[in-house]
Parts: structure tokens; sequence; C-alpha cells
């Protein structure tokens, strides 16, 4: 019989979706116990527009998911997106004393890597450590105990809107749940759908929703680039509405329907109803004429997120490629498409390594909440490590030895 722990909760406030995630770490791996969600009234490109109406998504998905779960939440570990995440790479540099490195110079070093600098709206969301240096002996992972004058570290920093973490973390207080930690939406992601072995050669995760694109990019199994694009899936939508002349309501519903990204996999015969606007009257026009209308923009996303991935200066080291998750990652044909337009390898990312209520989170829109539950250990949620850093993105060697040194 699996061992069980503490229950843990997972909330993605997307632009188009509010998803929750209830779940429980086993023996057997993480137990979906119950999932909710609502429509998304009140975030414009990944940024909170309507406190109110947040709150009450929030409350509709925590609902449905406690009533599925058989439980109730108070604490919860949300998502972060939009377009004020920014990441950065950083590099500190502290003497050893006595000719061995201790926990106290790991500390500092990292303290001094994280000294960057920032507007004042920002703050430090994720200190994520790539690598030390030794001595001029870089890939280390734990320097404690090696002997040597000269310790550095190479950080990646993803920085937020100081208000933006505020809003989110008042809509929560307001649905009745405490905000356990904060996790930047691609990291979440991430952890939901890669395993190691993809980080370790080098992969591009595209978190592709309707408000924006949450890019991250892995190598040597550490985070070296993030950052987000605020052209997405409603992007299409707008397309589909102005060219058809009508409702973005009944665009969204013909991009989710009829919609494709790749024109040459579309049968030109099958006919799609149009809803006219103002009372007009409907018309019909080809699944191809509405295939053709969306390509060109999603050939522009990936443009787009090839232009960011090649500013980390990994493009060339991806060996596992892409692997592309989101809502609107479920269109038939963007894989084919993002795959020509980027010139590498990319697949479909769905949660992996969860047992339970599988069939309902078995989709790539899932992947940010199913990510907030799997990648935070519930006996770290309470501790806080360096500014703004969570623990289970903190190396776990430097953790455990910071909590016994400190």
């Amino acid at each position: 019989m699996a061992k069980k722990n503490s229950i843990l909760a997972g909330l993605d406030i997307g632009t188009q979706k509010v998803a929750m995630v209830i779940a429980e770490h086993t023996d057997a791996g993480l137990e979906i116990l119950g999932v909710g969600s609502s429509v998304s009234r009140g975030i414009k490109k990944g940024r909170l527009s309507d406190v109110e109406k947040t709150t009450q998504d929030i409350s509709v998905a925590l609902s449905e998911a406690e009533l599925m779960a058989g439980c109730q939440i108070h604490q919860v570990t949300v998502s972060v997106s939009g377009n004020h995440l920014r990441g950065s790479n950083s590099h500190g540099v502290v003497a050893i004393d006595n000719g061995e490195v201790s926990p106290g110079a790991a500390r500092r070093v990292i303290e001094a890597a994280q000294a960057v600098p920032l507007p004042a709206e920002q703050c430090i969301l994720h200190l994520l450590c790539r690598e030390y240096i030794v001595d001029g002996q870089s890939g280390i992972m734990d320097p404690v105990g090696m002997s040597g004058v000269r310790l550095e570290a190479n950080l990646h920093v993803i920085s937020s809107c100081e208000s933006a973490l505020g809003n989110i973390k008042k809509c929560c207080n307001k649905a009745g749940l405490s905000v356990a930690g904060l996790i930047a939406s691609p990291l979440a992601s991430g952890e939901a759908i890669l395993d190691q072995e993809e980080k370790d050669l080098g992969v591009a995760v595209v978190d592709f929703g309707a408000g924006t694109v949450d890019i991250s990019v892995y190598h040597a199994g550490s985070v070296v680039h993030s950052g987000v694009l605020t052209v997405a899936g409603l992007h299409v939508t707008r397309d589909l509405s102005q060219c058809l002349e009508t409702s973005m309501r009944e665009a969204e519903a013909i991009k989710l329907h009829d919609g494709a990204a790749d024109v040459a996999d579309v049968d030109g015969s099958t006919p799609v109803e149009v809803t006219g606007i103002g009372g007009r009257e409907p018309r019909v026009v080809s699944r191809r004429l509405v295939a053709e209308i969306i390509q060109p923009r999603i050939e522009e996303i990936f443009e787009m997120v090839l232009e960011s991935v090649g500013r980390s200066g990994y493009a060339e080291m991806l060996t596992s490629g892409v692997v592309l998750t989101g809502g609107a990652a479920m269109m038939p044909g963007i894989v084919s498409v993002a795959s020509q337009v980027m010139g590498m390898p990319v697949r479909l990312g769905e949660p992996t390594g969860v047992v339970g209520l599988t069939d309902e989170i078995d989709d790539p829109s899932w992947s940010t909440a199913v990510g907030l539950a799997k990648g935070l250990r519930s006996s770290d949620l309470s501790h806080g490590a360096l500014k703004g850093l969570t623990p289970r993105l903190m190396p776990d060697w430097l953790w455990r030895r910071w909590k016994e040194y400190f």
C-alpha cells in the first residue's frame, strides 16, 4: 500500500482558464485527487486586470476540485506569467576561507550572484543555480567540501513585478487560500512534462497559452534561459474574427472545433458555418480557408519563439528539441508547423508521472497546474531560502546543507 504524505494543490491562473489540481505524493507517484476549472475573466496577457472576477473564478475552480477530492484546501502553489517576468543570467565570485568550500561559502556566492540591477518595481522570483566553478573547474553541482581558493556560481535569475505578485496573493486570500509558493509558469510546466534526460541533453519548453507563450530552455540539467511572449492563442482568435467578420466568441468556437495550423492537412471541401454579427445571415466557408488564416499567425509566433531561444545561445545544443504544451498546443497540425519553422524536433508535452484521476488531466492545458503540485515537496512549502527562491528550485544538496548549517 502506498505511503501517503501531505495533500498539495496547484493553481494555474491563465488568460482563458483557471485550473486547480489537488494531489498527494505517494510511493506510486503523484496521485491526482481532484481537479477543477473555470473560465478566466480577470486576466489579460497573463496579468491580473480584475481582482473580483479573478477571485470568483478561483473560488469556482476550488469548489470543483474540493468536491472531487473530498477534502478542503487552505494552501496553494500558484503560477506566475505575463510580460512582467524577466529572465537573465548572472555570475558571482567569492574567496574560499580556510581552503575548503563550506555551506556558508555556497550561500555567499549565490548572494553575490543575485546582486543584479532590477527596476524599482521588480523583485526576484527565482534564483536557479546552473553550476559552480572552483578554481576554474566548471560544471560542479555540489562544491561543499572541495579544496580551493576561489568559488564562482552561474545563476539564472527570474524576476517579476512585485505588485503583480501581490495582486495574485490578494485574489487567493479573498478566495480563502493562503499562498505557499509562487512559481513561474514555464518552470511549473517543465516539471510536469520533461524527464531528466531531456533537461540534461538540452530542451526548450514552449507553453502556448491563450494570452502568453512561456519559454524556458534547459541545458546540462539547468534552466539557462526563460522568456514570455504576449502574442499567443487569442491573436489567432482575433485574426479569425476579423477575416471571417464574426464575433470573438464565434471565432474561438471555430478555432477549437475546426481550426488547424497546417493547411496541407486540411480537406478543402469540409464546410464551416460562420455566424454573422448584428443579426446578419450566417454563411459557409471552407475549413481550408480557416487554416489559411491560422497558419501565418502560428508561423509568426514560432519565429518569435525561435528568436527567443536563439538569444539564449543554446539553440544549437538542444539535442532533445522542443516540447510544446499549453491549451493552444492542442490545435491539429501545430507540432509539424512548429518543427518546420524552428528546424528541430518537436513533441507534444502532457503531464507524466501521475496516477489516480489521470483522465482528468491528460491534455497539455493541465501541464502548469500539475507541475505546481508535482514540483514542490510538502515538507518544504513553508520554508524560504534566499530571496524569492523556492526550495524545490534550489539544488537538493544545497537545501539540505542550508537547513543543517542555518
